[in-house]
């Protein structure tokens, strides 16, 4: 099954995706089909500045990417092109990956204050038939509270794909105030 969104057209299209499978043995999509996941993984809390009356809350964020070629044919991945949410920013590339170079550039887009991550890979990181590959890194956050989410872009050696695979909005961070309050009454009885 393939899926895109108008008006958007090939740009969006999702690739091969939906696997029915039909019969007791499983099977990979004919031809070239690709699974793009971006997760966030391990969320360490730094600090709170309430300092204003919203507050900021400083975060150190472990995402990982994974790219899982589900076709019958091999693939080379060419690149990565993260944006970030607004008030993230990129620190450092995790060894534990399969995936393990560090961005090629990380670039401030102005007009909307997001950090642009950019991975690309030379040589091209060989992507097997049904085989998995992951990059996971860490940033940092200071933020108020709302959601965050990525956008991911994965580009193939030319000729895999018509269009460079978008993952659309993805890796929702959630950020809400958490308040403890006091209340005692007149016999001096708390809660």
């Amino acid at each position: 099954n393939e899926f895109q969104v108008t008006p958007g057209g090939n740009k969006t299209r999702s690739g091969k995706t939906a696997i029915v499978q039909i019969g007791g043995v499983s099977g990979l999509c004919p031809g070239e089909a690709v699974s793009v996941a971006k997760t966030v993984g391990t969320v360490a809390y730094v600090s709170t500045d309430t300092s204003s009356s919203s507050y900021v809350y400083s975060f150190n964020v472990d995402y990982s990417i994974t790219v899982t070629n589900i076709g019958e044919d091999d693939l080379e991945i060419k690149r990565f092109v993260d944006l970030l949410p607004k008030g993230f920013s990129y620190v450092s590339t995790s060894l534990s990956g399969d995936i393990t170079d560090v961005p090629s550039q990380l670039h401030q887009v102005s007009g909307i204050g997001r950090q642009r991550v950019t991975w690309n890979f030379n040589p091209d990181v060989s992507l097997d038939s049904g085989e998995s590959k992951t990059l996971t890194y860490t940033s940092s956050a200071s933020v108020e509270r709302g959601d965050y989410w990525s956008d991911l872009l994965v580009a193939f050696e030319a000729g895999s794909f018509s269009e460079d695979k978008y993952s659309w909005p993805t890796a929702r961070f959630s950020v809400k105030d958490i308040y403890t309050v006091t209340a005692a009454d007149d016999e001096g009885n708390i809660q």
